[in-house]
């Protein structure tokens, strides 16, 4: 992985981190971009960053409008915002929205290996924008690849 680390990130950087993080994440699970564990973490995550105080009912008004853009085959408008965010704001919102993503939509309640390593992929490339799956295996489970995607495909 090559890049050196930020100290804050903008918000297109983290659009592109998430984006990113959720394609591998999908890849590997089997799972397809659009399904709702990533959707619903992905539109927590940009709410999150919003407001951190964001409630559900904003959360599920941010999933809307992003599910209409792609059901559409558009990404998300550029973004002139000039706020930036550090590193444990990033991680906070997305540990938040894969948390809570996962109470309000799993059975169970609870995080599983695919939402695990969607919020690892998503800061690990955040930092390392040219991260592969086996770059973010490597760095946040110390695992062969195809063992991290075999726990990915069961959780799927």
């Amino acid at each position: 992985m090559s890049t050196a680390p930020a100290a804050v990130f903008t918000l297109p950087e983290i659009v592109a981190a998430l984006h990113n993080g959720v394609e591998m994440t999908a890849d590997e699970s089997g799972l397809l971009f659009l399904d709702g564990r990533f959707t619903w973490a992905y539109a927590a995550t940009l709410a999150y960053l919003d407001n951190p105080g964001t409630t559900w009912a904003e959360v599920t008004d941010r999933h809307n409008d992003l599910l209409q853009l792609w059901m559409a085959g558009k990404e998300l408008p550029d973004s002139d915002d000039d706020r930036t965010y550090s590193r444990e704001q990033v991680t906070g919102a997305v540990n938040w929205a894969v948390d809570k993503s996962a109470e309000v939509n799993h059975l169970g309640g609870h995080a599983d290996d695919v939402d695990n390593f969607l919020a690892n992929a998503v800061l690990a490339l955040l930092v390392y924008p040219d991260a592969t799956f086996c770059d973010v295996v490597e760095k946040s489970y110390g695992k062969a690849p195809k063992k991290v995607s075999g726990w990915l495909r069961d959780a799927a």
